[in-house]
């Protein structure tokens, strides 16, 4: 990392320590690491040349760094430098991957009756028009058997359908450059396999949806996972990243961030394409949530148009407008790279389902009518959730999201492990901030879905904020006096447009 990077992340780390300055220089460096914006591996300045960009003495350099090592946050060898690990306690592995939520639920057996489950960002089905849409479909199904033409690169009507929306939004495709999956999660294990070998670096963003590392994990690679800070990408220190592991593979989500709902700028996303051009890594662009705008404004040009073809791979599903009832998923690649995923595809044995493929086919023709409608209910129930915030838990503090399904919210306190638990006990189902971190990060935040119904967002708040008292209580302490201050507090507020394409 350069020094001048280091520098900007620490920013006034003095103002709010009364004790030496080594002790306040450690302590904005753990704060950095617990926040995520440090990640493990990070080779750190020198202490002579860190000192210098910051105007102290070397020796209280020194010191705060002799602390780091001794609770095992650095780590220095000859001639490798100095790099950021995590204490001997503190691993990046789950203790067992898992799908999901279904670990965290496991533990709420004896818990109250569940008034909301935020563990779950499932969006609901449009019953009636896939009831519809099932009842006219028998007929395309038994054709699309007999003509066992579906296998393995996806039905063909619908790999045209999934091209020409493509090209509809200013990004030319063939349906020879679509793969037909079983969901986001299939597409990103398909795409491991293809580009990442075992114990190989693969670059992501941190926070990140646990199903992410965890597919990493069981691939036998290892997640290297680059901060965000407050208002999105540190692009600097993603292309730090790039040049220093050059993996072979990268997944972002540059179109509502999942959990924090960011919006990368377009000029963010051609840096971030140059620089893997140069590298020779693979982006892979999650666009699930793409077309989940929910303010004005426009949205920023595919990662995929800013580069050549065979840099940036694009994975996408139809949950924006279907809901997550069917299993179907798609990878938008260079026609060699679809041939080579299908044929990993065939030889895993994981076609996708004849029947989800073609009811996504009917339900994809009436896409903009059922993406109107999502949103619409999206936008009402992420009002509802931060009334909900702001009238039982004031002091919590989030930036709205442009659109996405979630809130990623900083409770003042690092208590977000010890809060799922007790919310067990309140009828509240939570995923912990450290499920989206490594090595025990973000503990200080929460995911909160606004896919839920209205009721229960309001009730489940309402309960939470139970929950956060008695966790407040149990500790001796209130949030307000024991947070580590968040590198880049802020309290809740509308972000601002994103810039249109340029």
């Amino acid at each position: 990392m350069h020094p001048g990077q280091m520098s900007r992340l620490l920013g006034d780390w003095r103002s709010r320590s009364r004790g030496p300055a080594y002790d306040a220089l450690a302590q904005r460096v753990r704060i950095l690491i617990r926040e995520g914006l440090l990640s493990p591996d990070t080779r750190v300045p020198p202490e002579r040349t860190l000192a210098e960009q910051l105007g102290i003495s070397r020796t209280t350099v020194t010191k705060a760094y002799d602390m780091l090592r001794a609770e095992g946050r650095l780590r220095s060898a000859r001639g490798a430098g100095t790099v950021i690990t995590l204490p001997e306690q503190a691993t990046d592995r789950p203790a067992a991957p898992s799908p999901g939520a279904r670990n965290e639920r496991r533990r709420a057996a004896a818990a109250q009756p569940v008034v909301a489950d935020f563990t779950s960002d499932l969006l609901p089905v449009p019953e009636a028009r896939l009831e519809e849409a099932l009842g006219s479909i028998a007929g395309c199904v038994a054709r699309a058997f007999a003509a066992q033409d579906h296998e393995p690169y996806g039905l063909p009507e619908l790999r045209e359908i999934v091209a020409a929306r493509y090209t509809a939004r200013g990004l030319p495709t063939s349906p020879s450059q679509i793969l037909i999956t079983q969901g986001i999660r299939h597409s990103w294990q398909l795409l491991l396999r293809h580009r990442a070998r075992p114990a190989q670096r693969v670059l992501i963003e941190s926070p990140a949806p646990p199903h992410v590392m965890d597919s990493i994990l069981l691939h036998g690679a290892r997640p290297w996972p680059v901060g965000l800070g407050r208002d999105g990408w540190y692009i600097e220190l993603f292309s730090a990243a790039l040049h220093q592991a050059r993996p072979q593979l990268a997944l972002i989500t540059p179109d509502f961030q999942h959990p924090t709902g960011h919006v990368m700028p377009t000029e963010e996303r051609r840096l971030l394409v140059r620089t893997a051009l140069r590298t020779g890594t693979l982006l892979v662009a999650d666009e699930s949530a793409s077309e989940l705008r929910l303010d004005e404004g426009g949205m920023p040009e595919s990662l995929a148009a800013l580069g050549p073809e065979g840099t940036v791979a694009l994975i996408d599903s139809p949950r924006a407008a279907i809901g997550d009832g069917v299993r179907v998923g798609w990878i938008r690649a260079s026609a060699a790279t679809v041939h080579r995923l299908a044929a990993i595809n065939s030889g895993m044995g994981t076609p996708g389902s004849v029947p989800d493929q073609v009811v996504t086919a009917r339900l994809l023709t009436s896409a903009d009518r059922l993406l109107t409608e999502r949103r619409k209910s999206l936008r009402q129930r992420r009002a509802v959730l931060a009334s909900a915030l702001r009238q039982h838990l004031p002091d919590w503090r989030y930036t709205t999201p442009p659109g996405g399904t979630t809130l990623w919210v900083d409770l003042g306190a690092s208590v977000s492990s010890h809060l799922a638990t007790t919310a067990e006990r309140h009828g509240v189902r939570l995923l912990s901030g450290p499920r989206f971190g490594t090595g025990g990060t973000y503990d200080s935040r929460l995911r909160l879905p606004y896919t839920l119904g209205e009721r229960t967002l309001q009730n489940g708040v309402q309960r939470l904020a139970d929950a956060f008292a008695e966790t407040a209580g149990s500790a001796g302490t209130t949030a307000s006096t024991t947070a580590a201050p968040h590198p880049e507090s802020f309290r809740p507020a509308e972000a601002k447009p994103c810039p249109l394409a340029i």
